[in-house]
């Protein structure tokens, strides 16, 4: 029984459900994507907010410092230069002072002469950049930032001179700062996000500061990744994502930082570890796959259930009703299955097909039967025939060669006394005895041709392989081609009807070679090969075609399988343009002493 091969309708029910869900997958995937880039979006919305929050702040910043150390110098002029009452001023002044560290009075040689700590007094800060500018400028300045650490924290130093009525720098005022105290903004804006978080100030050149959420501390950060400080400079603002120093995987986003504090171009960095920022939409993300998932396996579980339930069971019914109709059981039928539908309309139109198939086929069946009692009729009358034919040929050559060749003889016997009679010599009679003699042997040759056609005495008497060779002896002589027979030695013993017909079939292969093989070699082989007697004659003509071979009109070639039918014997026809045809008899031998 064949079995099904291919995919499997209950497979294509999975494709089609899964098929379905195609598009949410998507979707999901999509609305993943879009949660990542809304929550890199944030990341530079906060990181541009903290830029401008923190620009802002120092703008103001700078502007209370300056306002502040204007307040400073002016009350230190009021105070006559007493620097050691001013001291206490200056220390009270810090305390009320948030994000400030220092606060102090610098005489022109560069040495402190009131501070806000008491050990500041007489430290030398004549080599500070800032010092050295406002004695030139006689303005406020700034220092670098960040400056020189205070209590290993970067800061800030802003100074303001305080000038005399003249306009000479008398004193300088300064107020330190540490980076805590100047980037509070920023550190307002950073209190939200995740662990491991940092913050970085950088120019083209140099790493300015470092923010780091965890440690809430800035620092003077050692190494940034050259290749993405010369992106961020070329960019200006955005995101992006790279390696830190550790290969850890981090979303940078940037933009710059523009105030008045900044003599040159900064730019503020957050470092966002990327799976603190795609953690969210990673949850979200698995848990929409794994909720559809679930529906998933809820959807092919209930097609299996219903597939079962109202297809594949009944399919399965239409199936095995379908294969015993196709093993020959004309009387499967499917019946009704299952509810009004159209599968149930289906086996309806199906046992309708099976039962008109039925009846088709069992009338077919008496059709091929009768058919067949005709056929074997007409072969046994075709038979019947054949063997008549060679009764009638035998019984024609015995009455031929009787009566007509022995009055032809007994003829030329009185004839030739007749002449011997004859005592004058009469050249006319003479003439006309030998001409009549020439007519009398032709007569005898001729009937002994016809006897042999109709009946070749040597097939009689020494059987099939005696006849073939004087068959092939006779065609060469007579037609002129090169025929002989392979010496195979075997002499076949067989009923005179099968060396009969086997002959004949010899002389109708001959007699086709002769009208359409344009051959000129023929070869003939008698053997025995298999327990089948082999008659084999090909020759080295035109080639007999396909089309010639299963031809209607081709009764030669019809009449000598009709011939072999009886015991059942095959014969095979071979042909290739150029080389020749071969025919090949097979006729099974009959059992030794079947004969006796």
């Amino acid at each position: 029984m064949q079995q099904f091969v291919g995919t499997s309708l209950k497979m294509r029910l999975y494709a089609l459900v899964l098929a379905a869900f195609l598009p949410i997958a998507f979707l999901i995937v999509y609305i993943a994507e879009e949660q990542k880039a809304m929550e890199q979006e944030s990341i530079f919305r906060t990181i541009t907010a903290t830029a401008r929050a923190a620009a802002n702040e120092e703008n103001q910043q700078l502007e209370s410092i300056h306002d502040l150390l204007t307040v400073i110098t002016d009350s230190f002029l009021i105070a006559e230069g007493r620097p050691d009452k001013f001291s206490g001023l200056l220390t009270h002044l810090l305390r009320q002072s948030k994000g400030y560290e220092r606060f102090g009075i610098i005489d022109r040689g560069g040495q402190i002469v009131a501070g806000s700590d008491p050990s500041m007094i007489g430290q030398d800060y004549s080599g500070n950049v800032w010092f050295s500018t406002i004695l030139r400028s006689k303005e406020k300045a700034t220092g670098l930032y960040p400056g020189e650490p205070i209590n290993g924290e970067p800061s800030f130093y802003a100074a303001c001179p305080a000038l005399n009525s003249r306009g000479d720098v008398v004193a300088v005022a300064f107020a330190a700062l540490t980076s805590n105290g100047m980037n509070r903004a920023i550190i307002k804006q950073l209190t939200e996000l995740p662990e491991g978080s940092r913050l970085t100030l950088l120019d083209g050149t140099q790493d300015l500061l470092r923010y780091t959420i965890d440690t809430r501390q800035w620092s003077v950060p050692q190494t940034f990744n050259p290749t993405l400080r010369r992106e961020i400079i070329d960019r200006q603002s955005g995101t992006l994502s790279a390696t830190d120093e550790n290969n850890d995987a981090r979303v940078y986003a940037f933009a710059p930082l523009q105030s008045l504090l900044r003599n040159r171009p900064v730019f503020i960095v957050l470092e966002v570890y990327q799976s603190s920022i795609l953690a969210a939409s990673r949850q979200i993300f698995l848990r929409n796959m794994a909720l559809l998932v679930l529906s998933v396996l809820i959807a092919l579980l209930f097609i299996w259930w219903a597939g079962n339930t109202f297809i594949l069971r009944r399919v399965s019914a239409m199936v095995g009703a379908s294969r015993k109709l196709a093993s020959g059981d004309l009387s499967a039928r499917i019946g009704k299955i299952g509810p009004q539908d159209e599968l149930n309309h289906l086996a309806g139109v199906f046992d309708e097909m099976a039962a008109s198939l039925q009846k088709r086929i069992e009338k077919e069946t008496q059709v091929t039967a009768s058919l067949k009692r005709s056929r074997e009729q007409l072969r046994n009358l075709a038979a019947y025939q054949n063997e008549v034919r060679e009764q009638e040929r035998i019984r024609i050559a015995r009455e031929i060669h009787d009566q007509l060749g022995q009055s032809l003889t007994l003829l030329r016997m009185d004839l030739s006394w007749l002449k011997k009679q004859l005592e004058d010599k009469n050249p006319t009679v003479d003439e006309k005895m030998d001409a009549m003699f020439q007519v009398l042997a032709g007569a005898l040759e001729n009937l002994h041709t016809v006897t042999t056609e109709l009946r070749p005495i040597i097939l009689d008497d020494f059987g099939l392989a005696a006849a073939i060779e004087w068959q092939v002896e006779e065609f060469r002589n007579r037609v002129g081609i090169e025929c002989r027979m392979a010496p195979t030695g075997f002499e076949p013993d067989l009923p005179k009807d099968q060396a009969t017909a086997l002959f004949r079939i010899l002389q109708e292969t001959l007699t086709n070679i002769i009208r359409h093989a344009q051959a000129s070699e023929v070869e003939v082989r008698l053997e025995s090969r298999h327990g089948d007697l082999i008659l084999q004659i090909q020759d080295n003509g035109r080639g007999i075609t396909a089309a010639e071979i299963d031809h209607p009109k081709s009764f030669g070639l019809l009449g000598i399988r009709e011939r072999l039918y009886p015991w059942n014997g095959r014969v095979s026809f071979e042909g290739r343009p150029g080389q020749g045809t071969r025919v090949t008899v097979r006729l099974p031998m009959p059992p030794k002493g079947a004969l006796s």
